[in-house]
């Protein structure tokens, strides 16, 4: 009897599977290549099953299995027929049979449907193994299409579905997912999604693509279907969000693969055109509902989480994962409670862009730091101003018809802060004293906040009561409860208008009682948030009614609240607090890593804000008299008695600039500080060596950048500010050939490269350092950027 022997990847096992349950005619056994990967006893017996099987199909992926496979192909032994076929063209010289065959299976195979599964095992037991048995050419099925469950067939146009679809007069929610979950009949995600959406009001364009524009297969692609489907003939829109469960890229085609560094921009130009909120959910490829549950996503990070955020995409809360089938079948199931979050959300960013501005109600949250200088430490941003930022842009949303009145300036705001207490309790500072002096702008009361807190899962509600007590907090350990003012949970902030400005909760400061340990848990990974810290925030989501929270700076600590590290779950602190808030994140651009940690734990939208300006250190006051004296010592060198005299002065100076504590030098066989030498000791080395050192030292610090005040989100830099801003970009220069520095160089004389390595190097012509001369260039560049901006502004 002809035996076949399929292994494959796991998203085309379910339909294989399904196809060889309905042929009678030879055996066909189909192996997932993840099962196969995953359970060593069950390699051992594809390898044996090989050695008797007349035609062998591989899909190959990139599980490690396939090298053991590969190994058993190449054994003289193997009497089989070879189909292999995969994603890389490369795969398919695995085969042993004519290229055109490999390329009608492949078209059963992309095409996809039980009945091309099933045809293309009969084709190839004709083809290959002379079985006598018909088969039919390759049913063309739609390679996109608009599918709704409730329809009884499949749209290909966007007339005819919104001809069929009763419209309703509400905002309308686009859906774009993969071609190959319709194919194989597994839209139990698409299909809740649709059913939440709407069951809330809204009206759905479910709309399914091949990934892949490819016009030898004659696909559109995802990226197309967008902007014929999710756009009218105008360019408007004619959706109000969109929900991508895909994970390629829109502008990936056949010509341009993943790997293309343009692809990527591609899709945001689509997106840019669509403008609208696109919120990209994860989906689970790895793990199960219940393995998720229990642990990280880790693998699905790559596909599911890191590809989809080049485009900008926004919302990765996970609302699916895997499900076992009873013949290593596995399904893509949704989880109910995250795609209800999901929706909620959706709603939210809909809500915040049908909502005029003057009626918009917006949060921001500064940050601080309780246990470092005490209050000193609100409005705390790396290398950006929060305070004054906050206010310019309130004054912009004034001026674009928001319900606003600003302070005059950051430091009025810090000054009404301040003295009214709007904070959490630091370690000089009672929450009588901030409810007296006007910094509370709500209580909670306990059954309101416990409406709240019984919405979290039974173990969380656990946590924070091990941790801080009973609701609304309680004295634990000696520790007073946080923010608690006559039985009531105490909100602080500052109120202008439709806009209110917090400093972010209580992370776990022990208020006056603090000992200074309260860093300890500021970040730690197990410590749950006070009661008044998730008080706070559902306060502004559910009475407050905000349209948005906008945390200031780079950064707080939602971010960083226990839970998982990403695709979060409801028992996870940073998606509790944040709840169903859009949520947008003013972070510094140079800090990608724990910007990252924002956008997946906390949802965030991040607004990246330019750095300070950075110009050179230079050298100053004693700094300079050091500088002035290995000048002259150079000159003096034909001067024996005027050498002399300065090797005490430079000696002296280098000391009394602390220099020796940093100046190493080799004595003895070793290096060492100059300030550890006696007098005796220093007048038996080189004092050459000593010059060189001292150069070296100095060039070192001239040509350091150091910052020059903070940025004021939206402000660009001015006059001088501006070329010393475009100047320290331009500077680096990567390792390039040419750059400005460079080609100063030469002109001068001199090799960059040369003057940078050797910056403690006398010249000779001009009797300066090479650091010197480096600070000189530096100088002359910033004069060619100030002349060029003269030309361009």
């Amino acid at each position: 009897m002809l035996k076949i022997l399929a292994v494959v990847w796991q998203s085309y096992y379910n339909m294989l599977l399904k196809a060889s349950k309905n042929i009678n005619e030879f055996s066909l056994k189909v192996y997932s290549a993840r099962v196969v990967e995953n359970e060593p006893e069950r390699l051992n017996s594809v390898l044996k099953e090989m050695e008797d099987a007349d035609i062998l199909f591989f899909y190959r992926s990139n599980e490690s299995v396939w090298e053991e496979i590969e190994k058993k192909l190449k054994e003289s032994s193997m009497k089989a027929k070879i189909v292999c076929l995969g994603h890389d063209p490369s795969y398919w010289m695995l085969s042993n049979v004519k290229p055109e065959l490999l390329s009608k299976a492949y078209q059963y195979l992309v095409i996809n449907g039980e009945k091309n599964i099933k045809n293309m095992f009969l084709f190839l037991a004709n083809k290959l193994a002379g079985f006598d048995i018909s088969y039919e050419e390759p049913e063309q099925i739609p390679w996109e299409g608009l599918y709704h469950p409730d329809a009884e067939k499949i749209f290909t146009s966007i007339d005819e579905y919104m001809q069929w679809y009763e419209r309703k007069n509400a905002p309308t929610v686009g859906i774009l997912f993969s071609r190959h979950y319709w194919i194989n009949g597994n839209t139990d995600v698409e299909d809740l999604l649709i059913k939440e959406l709407e069951a809330r009001g809204f009206n759905v364009i479910p709309a399914f693509a091949y990934s892949v524009k490819d016009e030898a297969l004659g696909t559109k692609g995802s990226g197309e279907v967008v902007l014929e489907w999710f756009i009218d003939k105008e360019g408007k829109p004619r959706i109000d969000a969109m929900i991508k469960l895909i994970s390629f890229f829109l502008g990936t085609s056949r010509e341009k693969r993943m790997d293309n560094t343009n692809v990527a921009s591609d899709g945001v130009e689509i997106l840019k055109k669509l403008d609208v909120p696109v919120i990209s959910p994860i989906s689970s490829y790895y793990k199960t509902i219940e393995e998720w549950e229990k642990g990280e996503l880790n693998l699905d990070i790559g596909w599911s989480i890191a590809l989809p955020e080049f485009e900008g995409v926004i919302e990765p809360l996970i609302i699916s994962a895997q499900v076992e089938g009873s013949q290593d079948e596995r399904r893509k199931m949704p989880i109910a409670e995250r795609v209800k979050k999901l929706v909620n959300r959706v709603e939210r960013w809909i809500e915040l862009r049908k909502t005029p501005p003057e009626q918009r109600r917006i949060v921001f949250v500064l940050h601080n730091n309780p246990c470092a200088s005490v209050e000193a430490t609100v409005g705390g941003a790396a290398h950006l101003d929060s305070l004054e930022s906050v206010v310019r842009i309130m004054k912009k949303m004034k001026q674009a018809g928001y319900d606003v009145e600003p302070p005059d300036s950051g430091k009025a705001l810090i000054d009404e802060i301040m003295n009214k207490k709007a904070i959490s309790e630091f370690r000089w500072t009672t929450i009588e004293e901030i409810v007296e002096k006007g910094g509370a702008i709500a209580f909670v009361d306990k059954e309101k906040y416990l409406e709240w807190f019984n919405e979290l899962p039974e173990k969380t509600r656990l946590r924070m009561i091990d941790a801080w007590g009973q609701p609304p907090g309680e004295h634990k350990n000696g520790i007073p409860p946080a923010m608690v003012y006559k039985n009531k949970i105490v909100i602080t902030g500052l109120q202008y208008g439709n806009v209110i400005v917090c400093v972010q909760p209580k992370r776990g400061c022990a208020g006056a009682r603090c000992d200074g340990q309260v860093c300890k848990i500021l970040h730690d990974p197990d410590v749950p948030p006070p009661h008044q810290y998730i008080a706070t925030y559902k306060w502004l989501s559910r009475e407050f009614k905000a349209h948005a929270i906008v945390h200031v700076g780079t950064h707080g600590n939602l971010e960083f609240l226990p839970g998982k590290g990403a695709g979060l779950s409801n028992a996870c602190f940073p998606d509790i607090a944040i709840d169903t808030l859009p949520h947008l994140y003013i972070y510094n651009a140079d800090n990608p890593p724990e910007g990252t940690i924002a956008k997946r734990r906390s949802y965030a939208v991040l607004v990246d804000h330019m750095q300070t300006v950075l110009t050179e250190g230079g050298l100053y006051s004693e700094l300079s008299e050091l500088e002035r004296l290995l000048g002259e010592y150079e000159d003096a060198k034909k001067e024996p008695a005027r050498k002399h005299a300065l090797e005490h002065l430079i000696i002296a100076e280098i000391k009394k600039t602390k220099l020796d504590h940093e100046i190493k030098i080799f004595y003895n066989g070793k290096k060492v500080q100059l300030s550890t030498l006696t007098h005796e000791e220093l007048h038996q080395i080189p004092f050459e060596k000593i010059v060189e050192e001292a150069h070296g030292r100095l060039s070192l610090i001239r040509n350091t950048q150091i910052q020059d005040g903070m940025h004021i989100f939206g402000e660009i830099p001015e006059g001088q500010r501006r070329v010393d801003f475009i100047y320290s970009i331009l500077r680096y220069d990567s390792g390039e050939k040419h750059s400005l520095r460079k080609e100063i160089a030469r002109l001068l004389g001199y090799e960059f490269d040369e003057l940078l390595s050797q910056q403690e190097k006398i010249d000779s012509f001009t009797g300066k350092s090479y650091g010197a001369i480096i600070e000189e260039i530096d100088r002359i560049s910033k004069e060619v950027v100030k002349e060029v901006l003269k030309e361009v502004t």
